[in-house]
């Protein structure tokens, strides 16, 4: 997991660094969501709706965390391509929300509130 959080972590300082306010406000809402939106519609629902929805760094950013985890390039678009089979989508899922909590806990203390604005 210390390689989780340590990779969730330099993710969410390259959205810090950008100069666009708004990604860095569409970023921390898509991640506070996305977990939920897991639970209640499933990995696949999610990921197509964070696809039209979201800032792409969101599922780029899962991408990386689930691959560390998993071994697994590109889960976003395999899970929505329908090349995961069943028995391994759950447990992708699981891996998948362990990947964005540690994204939003970096979010929200890196991106959140109008103290750590610069």
């Amino acid at each position: 997991m210390i390689d989780l959080a340590k990779e969730a972590g330099k993710l969410i300082i390259e959205v810090r660094k950008s100069s666009d306010k708004s990604l860095k406000e569409e970023y921390l809402k898509a991640v506070r969501n996305f977990g939920p939106l897991v639970i209640q519609n499933g990995l696949a629902a999610a990921i197509i709706f964070a696809k039209k929805k979201w800032p792409k760094e969101l599922l780029k950013h899962i991408d990386e965390l689930v691959k560390l985890r998993i071994g697994v390039d590109s889960i976003s678009e395999k899970v929505e391509n329908l090349e995961i089979f069943q028995e391994n989508y759950l447990w992708i899922q699981l891996e998948t929300l362990n990947a964005v909590t540690w994204l939003k806990r970096y979010a929200e203390i890196l991106l959140g509130g109008e103290k750590n604005e610069r």
